[in-house]
């Protein structure tokens, strides 16, 4: 229908405020047409005539815009333009997808995961540009006897107070005092023999202390000085 006509019919219809709106529209999109531009598109038509007062965005988009959206549509079709903005085609060619989905919801979905993908590929490649990675090419004479391997104790690091502190947490005087006991699995039990710490609890400190051999049964044995160490037999 001629956009002229589609006008008056519109405004027959609707209260002075919508019919105000209308005929911004109407100017806008004739404007538009006037200057050569194909660009009809809501986005387009919305950000002039709200410019202006007019209507917004969203409330052409709604489906009480219907009557926005049929003039601007006819005027689109008078002028020979598109009801979608043209994207330029320097950008993605994926984008283009987007143009042929029909239902807005899922186009609005799809441009919310393109748009993520695109962030995260930027964040790739700005962590790769300051990324360096020096490979060591020179020959080195490498020995793996046994004689030069040194295994460190797993208590190599540890503060003179922080051994105090897993000798004392293991000590038969602080379990006696708790009025805790320990069973063969290195378990410590409260009073009703409920578990506080779990299997290997005991063992495992021991382990860490360096008072307990890791092949062999672990035996009672002595912890720091003043101190007895307790874990299981």
């Amino acid at each position: 229908m001629n956009p002229d006509e589609l006008l008056e019919q519109l405004k027959a219809n609707a209260n002075p405020r919508k019919q105000k709106n209308l005929d911004l529209i109407y100017a806008v999109c004739r404007e538009q047409h006037e200057r050569g531009s194909r660009d009809f598109s809501v986005a387009t038509i919305s950000k002039i005539a709200q410019e202006r007062g007019g209507p917004v965005k969203s409330t052409i988009h709604n489906k009480t815009g219907d009557d926005f959206k049929g003039l601007i549509k006819a005027w689109a079709d008078h002028a020979g333009g598109v009801t979608r903005k043209v994207r330029k085609v320097s950008e993605n060619p994926v984008y283009a997808v987007l143009d042929k989905i029909a239902d807005p919801a899922v186009r609005a979905v799809m441009g919310a995961v393109l748009a993520e993908n695109k962030k995260l590929r930027g964040e790739v490649n700005l962590l790769k540009a300051n990324t360096e990675v020096v490979i060591d090419q020179r020959q080195m004479n490498v020995n793996t006897s046994k004689e030069q391997i040194q295994i460190l104790p797993a208590f190599t690091g540890l503060t003179d107070s922080e051994k105090e502190a897993l000798q004392h947490a293991v000590s038969e005087t602080f379990l006696q005092d708790e009025g805790w006991t320990q069973d063969d699995y290195g378990r410590v039990l409260n009073a009703k023999g409920r578990a506080i710490y779990k299997i290997g609890y005991l063992t495992a400190i021991g382990k860490i202390l360096g008072i307990v051999e890791t092949t062999k049964p672990v035996a009672q044995l002595g912890g720091a000085e003043g101190v007895q160490t307790v874990v299981p037999k």
